[in-house]
């Protein structure tokens, strides 16, 4: 991926409201050019992540950063990730900031026991 030609389609289109990003090998350098460009993402409603990042490319971190940059997400596909409790503790630490969301896709995420408890976090403070 070029992050310099996506952070740059990204400023072209500061009225986006989602992005599907799915299916593609994303890795930690995409994650930190959507956290780059996140002035052009505020109107993101709907953001699609499935299936994106392999195990040792998965940054649950930035995962929270770029969470806490999109204030107006309704809807977030995480699913087909290896998010475990580490992935579900950024989604925990975001949700504050995610007042707005209404549906949260964690298909396949590999979540255990130890990830309900923060699920129920989310759940809680989100009108999913």
């Amino acid at each position: 991926w070029d992050t310099a030609l996506l952070g740059d389609l990204l400023n072209l289109t500061p009225h986006l409201q989602t992005l599907v990003l799915g299916w593609n090998n994303l890795g930690h350098n995409v994650m930190k050019a959507l956290c780059a460009a996140s002035s052009s993402l505020s109107n993101l409603q709907e953001l699609d992540l499935s299936f994106c990042f392999k195990d040792d490319q998965w940054d649950t971190a930035l995962l929270g950063e770029l969470l806490n940059l999109i204030p107006h997400l309704r809807t977030l596909w995480l699913g087909w990730n290896n998010l475990g409790h580490n992935g579900m503790k950024a989604l925990c630490a975001a949700s504050s900031s995610l007042s707005n969301l209404q549906q949260l896709h964690l298909r396949n995420t590999n979540l255990g026991d130890d990830s309900l408890e923060s699920l129920m976090l989310i759940i809680n403070k989100c009108p999913l």
